[in-house]
């Protein structure tokens, strides 16, 4: 566990959740710019073990319940609580109905509902996975991953985003492609400002942030 603390612990650039070396340091990941169609990416930690391993048994594995618990450790930082506490709309990362039936439950849609619970902020789903993807696991370039998940989501008729402040909720980012996809979805309902919570962030280069 002391090494989950760590993690936990580590600095982090408060525009695109990339590690830093510092608090306050700047980012060589984003280099202050941020990710493009977000004003934060917050997250719990890096993509590392032990989280790696608790992420997949919540992924592949049906332990559902392990969301909940990170969701409350997502709650302890100090930098999502500032994003969650002030957003209107909690919107997770939607699964394909197929996908979801087969697994059972949305990951982000249970991380989504404990973070609303602390911060009474409204879960909603205005986001339709209209395409079963390839998983994104094994594309490792951003281009192939964007490709993957082109057309891949829809903004419902119903949506009613103008004006909100949203946070997008999705369990890893490696090179943003998913949520890239989401931002162009939901900007056609015209939201205030986009946010994204993540429980961890990986390394788009594979090699665990030795080398950015």
């Amino acid at each position: 566990m002391a090494k989950l603390e760590n993690l936990r612990q580590a600095a982090a650039c408060p525009l695109c959740g990339m590690p830093v070396a510092l608090p306050n340091a700047p980012c060589p990941g984003c280099q202050g710019k941020g990710i493009r169609n977000f004003e934060t990416v917050t997250r719990l930690a890096a993509f590392e073990e032990p989280l790696r391993s608790i992420i997949h048994q919540l992924k592949y594995h049906r332990r559902w319940i392990l969301g909940d618990l990170m969701a409350d450790w997502l709650w302890e930082q100090p930098a999502v609580k500032r994003v969650v506490a002030n957003t209107c709309y909690l919107v997770p990362v939607p699964l394909h109905p197929i996908r979801q039936i087969v697994r059972g439950y949305n990951q982000a849609e249970v991380i989504a509902k404990r973070l609303g619970s602390h911060a009474g902020a409204s879960v909603v789903r205005p986001v339709i996975r209209v395409r079963d993807t390839e998983s994104q696991t094994h594309l490792h370039s951003r281009a192939q991953r964007m490709k993957n998940l082109r057309n891949a989501f829809r903004l419902s008729d119903n949506a009613d985003l103008h004006g909100k402040e949203v946070a997008v909720i999705d369990d890893v980012m490696t090179t943003g492609a998913t949520l890239q996809m989401m931002a162009r979805a939901l900007k056609r309902g015209k939201p205030a400002s986009l946010h994204a919570v993540v429980l961890a962030v990986a390394d788009p280069k594979g090699r665990g942030f030795e080398v950015i």
